[in-house]
């Protein structure tokens, strides 16, 4: 049985429907061609140029990333900057790319549940689109935590608030969403792991009582990308396809 980027399009589609994307967000197949056989997946959370060539190294035919190569429509398709230069090795090398991003965030392969699951969190439950809560094995202080979590991740995390405070519940919004820190508080989190947090919720976070985590987009993300690599070989065995997925080994701002 042959499988084509269409089919591995609709395998996400099935998991993260392009419908619940946000107004703004580009996903979907975005390069090569939809009828084009596929052998080898390379699933990354970006498509950059280190990732373009590991694929070419692996011999993949398809790029699955989370974040989209490109949001906005182009004037031209020059080679002088990052993003032209990426579109042209794709299609000279007949790479296709598909994005699933904020429709990914909603599921239970997102960013934020993966890092859930890296923590050992217990009674995972997803309360807004992209707002996941879960009790710690036992209860830690602020401080503690930003050490297990640092550790979890494999990349720096800051504590915004009192290290003295006990968290002995978590959301994780994993990504760019320090604004939903009130709607955590209000579901019973003592703090909130995110990617990007801004100096004027860290202020109001701690006044408070409420402790934020900063990990970084990239570091609170990164951690789906084996797990999405291992749901779609998993799909793809069951029905028996010789179709091979490997997680990108890519890691450009350290190891996570």
């Amino acid at each position: 049985m042959s499988i084509t980027v269409k089919n591995i399009e609709d395998l996400l589609n099935e998991l993260a429907p392009v419908e619940t994307a946000e107004g703004y967000d580009n996903v979907g197949a975005l390069v090569g061609r939809r009828d084009a056989e596929v052998h080898k997946i390379l699933v990354a959370l970006d498509c950059t140029w280190d990732v373009v060539k590991e694929a070419e190294e692996l011999g993949a035919e398809l790029i699955v990333s989370h974040h989209p190569l490109f949001f906005h429509a182009r004037k031209n398709l020059l080679e002088e900057d990052a993003e032209g230069r990426i579109l042209c090795e794709m299609v000279r090398r007949n790479l296709s790319l598909i994005a699933a991003h904020t429709n990914l965030d909603q599921t239970e392969l997102s960013g934020s549940a993966a890092c859930a699951r890296l923590l050992g969190l217990k009674n995972l439950r997803k309360e807004t689109n992209y707002l996941f809560l879960g009790e710690l094995e036992e209860p830690l202080t602020a401080k503690a935590l930003e050490e297990k979590i640092s550790a979890a991740l494999r990349f720096p995390v800051r504590c915004y608030g009192d290290g003295n405070q006990t968290v002995a519940t978590l959301a994780i919004a994993g990504g760019a969403d320090d604004g939903d820190w009130m709607a955590a508080q209000a579901l019973g989190a003592q703090a909130l792991l995110t990617g990007e947090v801004r100096h004027h919720n860290a202020l109001a976070a701690a006044m408070s009582d409420f402790v934020l985590f900063d990990g970084g987009h990239y570091g609170t993300e990164a951690p789906l990308v084996p797990f999405l690599a291992e749901y779609l070989q998993k799909r793809l065995n069951d029905v028996q396809c010789n179709v091979r997925v490997f997680p990108s080994q890519c890691a450009p701002f350290g190891s996570v």
